[in-house]
């Protein structure tokens, strides 16, 4: 992630940039978003903005982390760094201190650059008008935007759309598309194979064309109004293999760098996929496993609440049980499409809508395991269980203070809701085979063996879960 930064031109590059500059003139920078605060602007030749991950906080403390986890989601579009440091547990001094040492820039800062860097993919990619860029961006106005990426590119927003490539514009025929970059590598056929079971169907599809393309869709909303995304998840040999192509269908794209983020999120583009690997190559059991799929990621869900339900619905459940029983959940207390799109008939319900399920004699499964959702979803509304709380010990233990949530089911919500890249569910039936099987052991390993097992992978847990759920030719006990 380290950049260099050149004294004499005001840039920072990629370390493979063809540039080279005298080594007097160059200080290296720990990520992209230190050398911006710091006074440099990308380079226009390796563009090091679209194949770089901005923030670098794998040696930050939890706190920073979910701080900067929390502007990704578009936290400071709507407050500001008060309310950000009090949501963390700090005070905004302490918290802007902790900024410059571990990230090396303020929270204002990332979230300025996290604007400017979105609105200059549309300049790039798009002939969205300035005012339609700056509101899809996060900015309250085309003045603040064009004062905002000046300072970030050194360039007017009008100067870089003139500077953009011959081929850097994507077609408008049918949505906008947008590239999603991210580092390689990535196991496409993995996250299809993934997903393919799991497909709450009216609500998302996978969908394979004659052309030989595989899409992913999903429905949604922004500002309140439907809408449908899509992901061509074609193999790597097929396409490019620095970036997902996104094609969205909506009535606004107001603020669409949030469900850009959520798409990020829900893949794990942002991963630190080499950090993970090189932790875990060498350990006799995880080794060969990484080494037949370095670009294995943990996949997450769409919305945090939804992605509770379904593992909660999948207890003790199959795969494709709980996909059954999901998809009928979805289609009675959903929000119906006035009429069909592309498949699609509905978004997930939300937990207003699910309140009531306990008392539902046609949920579709158990009356306690309906209870449970009806539980969480009231908690949820109370604001009892924040699903975005950034202290994980907190979230955990008010989660499973709640009726049928035991360790298992708070571990795996933990990975692919909230996305903890240490969460470990010990106690999964799948993982505990897998162990037994890439050791040769005739019984499965106790849960606390497990544990015990795991602190060696620490701080990468949920990539160990990852491959070792993926070991097994039929994935068994993940139905999240």
């Amino acid at each position: 992630m380290v950049v260099s930064a050149v004294a004499t031109t005001g840039i920072y590059c990629r370390p493979e940039c063809t540039a080279r500059p005298d080594p007097r003139n160059v200080s290296p920078y720990s990520a992209p978003i230190a050398a911006e605060a710091a006074g440099y602007r990308p380079c226009l030749r390796c563009r090091p903005d679209r194949h770089l991950r901005s923030v670098e906080v794998s040696q930050a403390p939890q706190p920073v982390a979910a701080a900067v986890q929390l502007i990704s989601d578009g936290f400071l579009d709507r407050f500001d760094e008060h309310a950000l440091s009090d949501r963390v547990g700090y005070s905004t001094r302490q918290l802007r201190r902790l900024f410059e040492k571990h990230v090396g820039a303020t929270p204002d800062f990332v979230a300025r650059s996290r604007r400017a860097h979105f609105a200059r993919r549309l300049l790039d990619e798009s002939d969205l008008p300035m005012s339609v860029i700056a509101g899809a961006s996060g900015f309250g106005s085309v003045r603040q935007m064009n004062r905002v990426v000046e300072q970030i590119f050194r360039f007017s927003p009008r100067e870089l759309r003139a500077k953009r490539g011959r081929r850097d514009c994507l077609p408008a025929d049918g949505g906008l598309q947008l590239r999603l970059p991210f580092v390689e590598p990535m196991d496409l056929a993995a996250i299809r194979s993934h997903l393919r079971p799991r497909i709450t169907a009216g609500v998302e599809s996978l969908v394979a064309d004659v052309d030989g393309t595989t899409t992913y869709r999903r429905a949604m909303a922004i500002c309140g109004h439907p809408g449908i995304v899509e992901l061509d998840l074609t193999a790597p040999d097929e396409r490019q293999t620095d970036h997902l192509l996104l094609t969205a269908h909506l009535p606004t794209f107001e603020s669409i760098v949030d469900e850009v983020a959520r798409v990020r999120r829900f893949f794990g583009l942002d991963d630190d996929v080499k950090a993970a690997n090189a932790h875990l190559a060498n350990d006799p059991i995880l080794g060969p496993l990484v080494a037949a799929r370095p670009g294995l990621r943990v996949i997450g869900g769409w919305d945090r609440f939804e992605t509770v339900v379904r593992v909660i619905v999948g207890q003790q459940v199959s795969v494709a049980g709980a996909s059954t029983v999901t998809a009928r959940l979805a289609e009675r207390h959903g929000i119906p499409f006035a009429a069909p799109a592309l498949g699609l008939t509905h978004q997930f319900p939300d937990p207003l809508a699910l309140i009531g399920l306990g008392n539902d004699p046609e949920a579709g499964m158990p009356r306690r395991r309906a209870a449970t959702i009806a539980a969480v979803a009231q908690a949820v509304v109370d604001g009892d269980l924040d699903l975005h709380d950034p202290d994980p010990d907190r979230f955990r233990a008010a989660f499973v203070a709640l009726p049928g949530i035991g360790p298992w089911t708070a571990d795996v919500v933990a990975m692919r809701a909230r996305r903890d890249v240490d969460a470990f569910p010990a106690g999964d039936l799948g993982i505990r085979q897998a162990v037994a099987d890439l050791t040769g052991a005739d019984d499965l390993p106790s849960i606390a063996d497990l544990e015990a097992l795991s602190e060696g992978w620490r701080p990468f847990r949920s990539h160990a879960a990852q491959h070792l759920w993926a070991s097994l030719s039929v994935p068994v006990g993940d139905p999240s």
